[in-house]
């Protein structure tokens, strides 16, 4: 029946397995739980033995009074799954093993955790028991999260703290208090060493997951999305780069944040929309022209209408503030080139300047010796690199 073939006589199988004793369903749990190890990852197995444990629901009878060994073969198993549909059994399996001692992976703990956020029935046991749980701040499996956590094990409390505060980024906005929490861990730190390691951390968001998860027979795929629980991190760590002075990189950075988090998924959708709305958020609380000019660019690329909303309210509160139009700040986003002003821009190479201009529908280059005469050509070496129709 591991091939997923249940034929005719898979209801009788069923109902033999639910009739029969507690010793019976502790023996096949052990050799289903066993010979799921036994296959390779990705294994189209893997996926029909999970199916028959969530059928027979054995976690809730057979679980209790297992030896560590068939403990351990479950939570390995669990552990590969984006979210368990048996709360009561995931209890049970946690309590066992806290009380015996053995500290819960953190793989199994992120398992907990998603399966509270999304899983309807058993939502207060499973919430209690999160409340209980001492795991990582955020959880493995995913390219940032991964170097998160190992920065953070070699950094340190106050960047534990920190992380774990990030992760707690549970509500639309930042409230006042929460805030609040996020400035005093970061004064507690480095200002430029904490938007540093933020943004690098950032910028991973949206990369391949490093444990992949077993894909579901039904519904999108959890290894083409982010894990939310991480989700509420990154919308976190966002708030806590709007905190910070502004940078130019830290505008950059939350840009890329949004497209990423909006990239298409099939049979989901946008990745992660509260995450690009967060990394909104963070923009539009940040009082510098290099963060008003991305808001500007993004207005002009997102098509995704819950977060052009969001662009838009930030956008014209902006303006208001700064006492411009919406065009003038729509102007913000065009790049310059590096022209300094309407349509001309020069650059020293050398003993020589290079001459921009911009004369109509064309642009025009041309090339000035070191006392200022205009020469027809560019001057060795960069005659030689010059596209023959930008030569005059």
């Amino acid at each position: 029946m591991t091939d997923g073939k249940w034929r005719r006589d898979g209801h009788n199988v069923a109902e033999a397995v639910y009739a029969a004793d507690t010793a019976f369903q502790a023996r096949l749990l052990h050799g289903l739980a066993a010979r799921y190890h036994e296959l390779e990852p990705g294994a189209v197995g893997r996926r029909h033995i999970v199916d028959l444990l969530n059928s027979f629901r054995m976690l809730r009878a057979a679980a209790e009074g297992q030896p560590p060994a068939t403990r351990a073969a479950l939570i390995g198993l669990i552990a590969d799954q984006d979210v368990h549909h048996d709360p009561g059994g995931l209890v049970r399996l946690a309590d066992q093993e806290l009380a015996d001692g053995r500290e819960l992976s953190g793989e199994f703990v992120a398992v907990i955790r998603r399966s509270y956020l999304t899983v309807w029935k058993g939502k207060k046991s499973l919430g209690d028991l999160v409340a209980r749980l001492d795991g990582p701040p955020v959880n493995p499996g995913e390219t940032w999260s991964d170097r998160a956590l190992a920065e953070v094990a070699e950094l340190g409390g106050d960047w534990r703290r920190l992380l774990a505060h990030a992760a707690t980024a549970t509500s639309a906005r930042p409230s006042a208090k929460w805030d609040r929490t996020g400035r005093a861990l970061i004064a507690a730190l480095d200002a430029d060493a904490v938007r540093e390691r933020l943004l690098s951390w950032l910028r991973l968001a949206g990369r391949p997951r490093t444990g992949l998860l077993l894909e579901p027979r039904y519904g999108p795929n959890p290894n083409a999305t982010y894990d939310p629980y991480n989700a509420d991190a990154l919308r976190g760590l966002a708030w806590l780069l709007s905190l910070l002075p502004a940078h130019p990189e830290t505008a950059r950075t939350l840009g890329a944040l949004v497209e990423t988090a909006l990239r298409k998924v099939a049979g989901l959708g946008p990745v992660n929309p509260k995450v690009a709305n967060a990394a909104v958020i963070a923009l539009g609380r940040i009082d510098d022209e290099p963060a008003l000019a991305e808001l500007a660019r993004l207005a002009g690329r997102v098509t995704f209408k819950g977060t052009l909303k969001v662009l838009n309210t930030a956008l014209d509160a902006r303006a208001e503030a700064m006492g411009l139009s919406r065009e003038e700040i729509e102007e913000l986003a065009v790049p310059g080139y590096g022209l300094t002003e309407v349509g001309r821009a020069e650059h020293r190479l050398g003993g020589v300047t290079a001459l921009l201009e911009v004369r109509g529908a064309k642009a025009v280059l041309s090339w000035h010796n070191a006392g200022g005469k205009a020469v027809k050509s560019a001057p060795p070496p960069y005659a030689a690199t010059m596209p023959r129709s930008s030569r005059s």
